[in-house]
Parts: structure tokens; C-alpha cells; sequence
């Protein structure tokens, strides 16, 4: 089946973008080649993990194409060598990703129902009524537990460091560092063994700095301070989405 392609351009570059299942796929060629990749399938190859093939409907007709998921898109952000990488991840996560949403072609759209005419109408009105309550109980009986954890993550006051917050979704914190690392959340400068949060990440609001004091500087008596990397509720919630049913 033909997917629905929506075009957006990045610094004159056009960059493709299907919706499967409700999900943002982006053609991995066009966002391979954006990112400076001299041989983009092996690049597609080498960092994508997730990437799938489907028909894609062009102006030359049914084309097959590689897609890439979100994940995928920021790995191979994050292997680039090209300066505009940065800007690139940016302008995904600030205009591309919203667009998407505002269209209504990310997710799923839901229409009320006509109000009917005749008693034979609103006999079938019930019925479907009736069948579709059927299947929510048993979507709600599936996702409760789901819910009981997304529950106890929005109770949580304030910011917490990765660490409590590996405790709080339920994997061990090497775990949770390292998919935040794959996943464009943090980083670390070259040389550096502190973790800083990508500026996308701190305008989403999932993750903020904190000022920590790491010592006392000898020669002038002044304390040392560092920034340190903490997840804000919001960012517990979206984790806590995302690895839902993920074994420690």
C-alpha cells in the first residue's frame, strides 16, 4: 500500500517524510545525503537499526525506499562529521516533528459520530456504540499497568538526576545512560567525563542543568561547580512511554 509523503526542505535540501502507524518515517537516502554522507547506503547500512522498505508513491510513479524511524534519524545525526548536523536535529525536533502533528497525519484522528435520523439508525448507533466500549475495556484491562507507572512518574516532584531516574522507570542506570546517549538526549564535550543535554532535549523540557558543586578550588578558596544533568517530570513521563515493558 502507497504511503503518504509530505516534502519539507532544509537548507534547500528536500527531506521526505511518510506517517506508518501513526509514526514519522523519514526517507533514509534524503536525510543521509543532508547530513554530508559520502556513500549514504552504507551510512544507512552501518547506524540504522530500524530502517524498513516500503512503497513510497513519487511523481515518477511507486518507488521502493528505505525509511527510517525517530531513533535512527538522530544516529545518524550524531555519526555525522558535517557542522550542520546540530542544526539539523534542531530543526527536526523544532519545526518538522510539530508540522507533522499539527496536520494531523501524525497519529490518529478521531470523528464523532453522525447523529441519526431514524430509529433504525439509532438502533445501529448503539450497537456500534456498544462494540466499541467492548474493545476500549479491554485496551484500558491491557495498558492499566502502564498507566499505574505513568501515574507514579507525574506524582514525582521536581528533577532528578539520571541515576534515580534509572530507579524510577525501572532499568539499571548504565542501561539508562547509554540509550539517552544513542538517543540524542545527552553527550558528553570531546575530553570531558560529564554528560550535558542536547539543546533540543532542554527545549522540549524533558531535561535541564543544575549548578552542582564539585570542590573547592585550592589556590583561591572558591568553590568549583559543574553543570549536571537532571530529568525533569516531564522527561520521566516520556521515558517511562518509551521504555515501558524494557527488562533491565
Amino acid at each position: 500500500m502507497p504511503q503518504e509523503v509530505q516534502l519539507f526542505n532544509f537548507e534547500k535540501a528536500e527531506v521526505r517524510v511518510v506517517s506508518i502507524d501513526g509514526e514519522p518515517w523519514f526517507v533514509a537516502k534524503d536525510v543521509a545525503e543532508v547530513l554530508g554522507y559520502a556513500k549514504p547506503r552504507n551510512a544507512i547500512a552501518s547506524h540504522c537499526k530500524g530502517a524498513l522498505i516500503r512503497g513510497v508513491l513519487t511523481a515518477g510513479g511507486m518507488q521502493d525506499m528505505t525509511l527510517i524511524p525517530e531513533r535512527d534519524l538522530y544516529r545518524l545525526v550524531m555519526k555525522s562529521q558535517l557542522p550542520a548536523a546540530e542544526r539539523f536535529e534542531e530543526w527536526v525536533v523544532g519545526e518538522v516533528l510539530p508540522s507533522i502533528r499539527k496536520t494531523g497525519s501524525y497519529g490518529v484522528t478521531c470523528h464523532a459520530p453522525a447523529i441519526p435520523q431514524t430509529l433504525p439508525e439509532a438502533l445501529r448507533l448503539a450497537a456500534d456504540l456498544a462494540e466499541q466500549n467492548d474493545r476500549l475495556q479491554s485496551v484500558v484491562a491491557e495498558q492499566a499497568p502502564k498507566v499505574r507507572t505513568l501515574e507514579v512518574l507525574t506524582d514525582t516532584a521536581g528533577a532528578i538526576c539520571i541515576t534515580d531516574a534509572a530507579k524510577q522507570v525501572g532499568i539499571q542506570p548504565k542501561a539508562l545512560f547509554q540509550w539517552l546517549q544513542e538517543n540524542r538526549w545527552i553527550y558528553r564535550r570531546t575530553g570531558s567525563t560529564r554528560w550535558l543535554a542536547y539543546q533540543p532535549r532542554l527545549q522540549q523540557g524533558v531535561l535541564v542543568h543544575k549548578l552542582k558543586v564539585i570542590g573547592i578550588n585550592d589556590e583561591t578558596g572558591q568553590q568549583k561547580v559543574a553543570e549536571q544533568v537532571l530529568v525533569t517530570r516531564k522527561g520521566l513521563v516520556l521515558l517511562g512511554e518509551k521504555l515501558a515493558g524494557r527488562v533491565a
